[in-house]
């Protein structure tokens, strides 16, 4: 049975390799820094604010997601990431929707995600849960080589 949980730091190297399996295997992604990955709990549980999940089937991590408080109102979600054998079987679904209580509790009108134009399977996702392609990618909300941002209103 898959579970959802804080990240811990227990998993730091399995976070890492999976980041890589999928940015730099699947979807060929290479030569980018990534220093979030290594200092998860400095960047994205440094605040109250802020988060990072796991998803864990047989305490092994098979996908993950992040959120990260930019203003009081407006929430950045990243390294939303589901293990290749783990997908189309709601995990994602799960992952977006713990994210999405968490902003919400924590008093988030906005959440935006950011992705590349060559990740079509990303952008229907997102599509699918409500976000809408966002015409200009507001400043400090995606990484540098994201060329689409989507917004969900809460």
């Amino acid at each position: 049975m898959i579970k959802i949980i804080p990240y811990t730091e227990k998993y730091k190297d399995d976070v890492v390799r999976l980041v890589l399996d999928v940015y730099e295997k699947e979807l060929d992604f290479k030569g980018y820094e990534r220093p979030d990955i290594l200092n998860i709990q400095s960047t994205y549980q440094n605040k109250k604010d802020n988060n990072f999940w796991i998803a864990l089937n047989d305490n092994k991590l098979v996908g993950m997601v992040g959120l990260l408080g930019k203003t009081k109102t407006l929430a950045y979600l990243k390294r939303m990431i589901v293990k290749k054998n783990f997908r189309k079987q709601g995990l994602g679904n799960k992952l977006l929707q713990t994210a999405l209580a968490f902003a919400k509790n924590h008093g988030y009108k906005t959440v935006y995600a950011g992705t590349v134009e060559e990740n079509a399977t990303a952008i229907k996702f997102y599509k699918k849960h409500g976000f809408i392609l966002n015409n200009e990618i507001p400043e400090d909300i995606t990484a540098a080589i994201d060329s689409i941002c989507l917004r969900l209103d809460l």
